[in-house]
């Protein structure tokens, strides 16, 4: 492989790695402003007992 075909996969490589740190940080960023309005919506206590469950449901099918 040539160097300049080397150079240039690694330039792409970053680029996506860039391009893909935005898009998570976008998604991380519209989770907060929905979680934000379900809390301004229904309140603090039942949205947190609702994650938990949640939560408790991720982790047991993750580590079962």
């Amino acid at each position: 492989m040539s160097t300049e075909l080397q150079r240039s996969k690694k330039t792409e490589l970053q680029i996506a790695r860039t391009k893909g740190q935005m898009v998570g940080w976008a998604q991380g960023a519209g989770a907060l402003i929905a979680i934000s309005l379900v809390f301004s919506l229904i309140g603090w206590i039942p949205t947190v007992l609702v994650l938990g469950g949640v939560g408790y449901l991720v982790y047991r099918a993750l580590f079962k």
